[in-house]
């Protein structure tokens, strides 16, 4: 009986801390391909091949990766490919020599089929004129703003997405280790190794931005990303790399289409999947109807870096430490969590302070458990 109590006071804990688990999305019966592709003349192009539901009016739910192979051609016969070692659901193709003064397509092979893209020019990008990182005052919302110009040969679309890197630690420094030859718990001669890391994440998607009514081709502290203060990104140092492409009125207007159908924004007069024209087909067999879009164009990009001066620290970390039985140690150690360092902490039945050695999860310890790295970027000042 103790034992069962140990395991279910385990379930709560594991799911606590500062990181939460991603929930694992379930196949949907019907689902149909989508290929995405950003084709990036200059830089890295990118292709996420995936299916989703249809009739679905919240993609979220129902999207699920679909793992193929892709490349990009080009009018004069070169052929870019994909950086992975094999099929991939979101594929990086390298195209930093490719010439600015050809026609491209992108090119995918999907359980057995070929599908590829309308031929495309690389359209010149907007101007990034700032991008800037300031605390909201009001919201007590950290935002990153950019301004930007439509640019030579500008269509009044303009598409935004970021890279974003921070540096940060876990939360808590562990000095202490479990032995289990012995069942006892040992001090640590150097604290354990993964307490810093640092965490790369893409946007979720392109932000569309229409100024076609605009009197001239200025976008003004456009809202790119705002998080609250106690969020790690500015624990200890964060960089934002802001990137934005031209966009021919056709993408546009298919992407903010499918914008409204995917996050539930339309009304009973939006279009529906069917309704909405596509520049990808399947070469195999042309009578099988594909979703998606391919754009080609050059891009401009500008990275900003911010410290902690915004940072305060959540309050709520401690709330998943715990004091084990010795009894328990090895079952508590076998279900993922880890001596941490003795302190004294408020867990008391009446909120007084107990000490010991308490232990936690494993990731309020290990940042590349909660998808870090220790591999410091290229880039990083």
């Amino acid at each position: 009986m103790k034992k069962a109590f140990i395991y279910i006071f385990l379930a709560i804990i594991l799911g606590s801390c500062i990181y939460p688990y991603d929930q694992q999305i379930q196949e949907s019966p019907g689902d149909f391909l989508v290929l995405d592709g950003a084709i990036i003349v200059g830089g890295n192009s990118t292709v996420k091949i995936s299916k989703v539901a249809p009739l679905s009016f919240d993609l979220s739910p129902h999207e699920r990766m679909q793992n193929g192979t892709a490349w990009i051609e080009d009018d004069k016969g070169g052929v870019y490919e994909s950086s992975a070692s094999g099929p991939a659901s979101v594929l990086e193709i390298p195209m930093e020599n490719a010439s600015p003064d050809r026609k491209y397509r992108m090119v995918a092979k999907v359980e057995g089929r070929v599908y590829s893209s309308d031929w495309m020019d690389a359209l010149e990008p907007p101007v990034i004129d700032e991008v800037s990182i300031a605390l909201d005052t009001k919201t007590q919302k950290v935002e990153v703003r950019a301004t930007l110009r439509g640019g030579d040969n500008s269509t009044g679309y303009v598409g935004i997405s970021f890279d974003e890197t921070w540096e940060f630690h876990s939360d808590f420094m562990c000095w202490y280790d479990y032995n289990r030859r012995t069942g006892m718990v040992e001090k640590r001669a150097t604290a354990y190794p993964n307490y810093w890391c640092w965490m790369n994440k893409p946007s979720d998607g392109t932000m569309l931005v229409d100024f076609t009514q605009m009197t001239s081709d200025l976008i003004q502290s456009y809202l790119v990303k705002s998080f609250d203060r106690s969020d790690n990104r500015i624990q200890k140092r964060y960089s934002i790399n802001v990137k934005a492409v031209t966009l021919p009125k056709m993408t546009y207007r298919y992407l903010k289409n499918l914008q409204y159908i995917t996050h539930g924004g339309g009304s009973l007069f939006s279009p529906n999947p069917g309704e909405m024209a596509s520049n990808v087909r399947c070469e195999t067999d042309p009578s099988i109807r594909v979703f998606g879009y391919v754009t080609a164009s050059k891009v401009a990009s500008r990275r900003v870096f911010i410290n902690d001066d915004y940072y305060i620290r959540p309050e709520t970390s401690i709330a998943s430490l715990f004091l084990p039985d010795v009894s328990n140690y090895r079952d508590v150690y076998d279900l993922g969590s880890r001596p941490i360092d003795y302190m004294s902490l408020p867990k008391g039945p009446l909120g007084q302070d107990i000490s010991g050695v308490y232990w936690g999860p494993l990731r309020c310890i290990d940042c590349v458990s909660v998808g870090g790295t220790k591999e410091k970027p290229d880039f990083w000042e």
